[in-house]
């Protein structure tokens, strides 16, 4: 498929602006030397709704289709910490909407969960063991509303649906269209993944358009069973959305190229390990990763490097999708572990 056929298909779907603009690509040069492969950064946490992250081209599309069905209040779910949370709550104020979200984990003014009671979102937290069990108290509030004559969407955890994934599609074409401009080939393009929306429209984007780009998907803690199995029918799905028939990635494809082993403990743990690199990184490029998603994901990209399973001279881009508020919102936990830390 050529770039202006896909362009001209993400066309077709109602959309709302949120980005600033195309997101930067930037040379990690220091660590780079370190490596011997060179290592670029995709800014996506620069999106410029919010916190910035991933979510804002998700939600492009998202609140697009509520507009289109004429939604007056939009619902959400995630961990205290989501930043799909927080850049919907925004997303929905700056449309009039009124947004919900339903949060698992511990009320404390900080992080995301101040942001989104700076927005005056309508915030429900339920002590539950994972956010998918916060779907039926979703429903339930969707029903509730509509009772009282309004018109809710619910939108799934991390906006992952068909619907959401044509954001990353449209970045897949922005990066190839900035790799163009800047006479770059990259060999691989990696990204954190969880909800699997990210890493669907990573997958099938260069799957699509430039096939010879080896495109890896790092866990953060979800099993992997269950990821694959999500992004298999997050691609399927958004296939026949679009009607792409040809040149679809296969479920062995996504299994080898999801990789986990980086979880350190499972979704959302704060790993020491994690917050020591992020310092590194920090110190060498700096710019904050996050320690959810990003600070996994980069620990296990540098990781790979390191065990030579990407060679030397390779062109890498990592997708860096955002989620700078974790920081703060562990930063009890986070100041403990870099307490006395040696000046590097």
């Amino acid at each position: 498929m050529e770039v202006a056929e896909l362009k001209f298909k993400l066309q077709k779907f109602p959309r709302v602006k949120f980005l600033c603009g195309a997101t930067p690509i930037v040379y990690a040069e220091n660590i780079s030397k370190e490596l011997g492969v060179e290592v670029y950064i995709k800014r996506d946490d620069l999106t410029g709704l919010a916190l910035g992250g991933n979510k804002t081209r998700k939600l492009e599309f998202i609140m697009g289709e509520a507009i289109k069905q004429k939604c007056d209040t939009v619902i959400t779910a995630g961990a205290v910490h989501s930043n799909h949370a927080l850049q919907t709550a925004a997303a929905a104020k700056k449309l009039n909407m009124d947004v919900v979200l339903v949060l698992r984990g511990r009320e404390e003014d900080k992080g995301n969960l101040l942001m989104n009671k700076l927005l005056n979102a309508d915030i429900h937290i339920y002590d539950v063991p994972n956010s998918s069990a916060l779907r039926g108290y979703m429903e339930e509030i969707a029903g509730e509303l509509s009772k009282k004559g309004k018109k809710p969407m619910i939108i799934p955890v991390g906006g992952s649906n068909p619907i959401g994934v044509l954001g990353y599609l449209g970045a897949v074409v922005e990066i190839i269209e900035q790799c163009e401009n800047l006479k770059i080939d990259f060999d691989y393009v990696v990204c954190s993944t969880s909800s699997g929306g990210t890493q669907a429209g990573i997958f099938m984007g260069f799957k699509l358009l430039k096939p010879e780009v080896a495109t890896l998907g790092i866990g953060v803690g979800d099993p992997k069973e269950e990821l694959v199995e999500d992004v298999e029918n997050l691609i399927i799905n958004t296939s026949k959305m679009l009607d792409v028939k040809e040149n679809l990635i296969s479920k062995k494809e996504i299994e080898e190229r999801t990789i986990d082993g980086y979880g350190f403990g499972g979704y959302g743990t704060i790993a020491k390990e994690v917050i020591d690199f992020i310092r590194y990184v920090a110190g060498k490029e700096g710019f904050y990763l996050d320690p959810v998603y990003t600070g996994k994901a980069f620990y296990g990209l540098i990781d790979i490097i390191k065990k030579k399973n990407i060679p030397k001279g390779s062109r890498v881009l990592f997708i860096h999708t955002g989620g700078l508020g974790g920081l703060f919102q562990y930063e009890e936990i986070i100041s403990k572990m870099i307490l006395n830390y040696p000046e590097s």
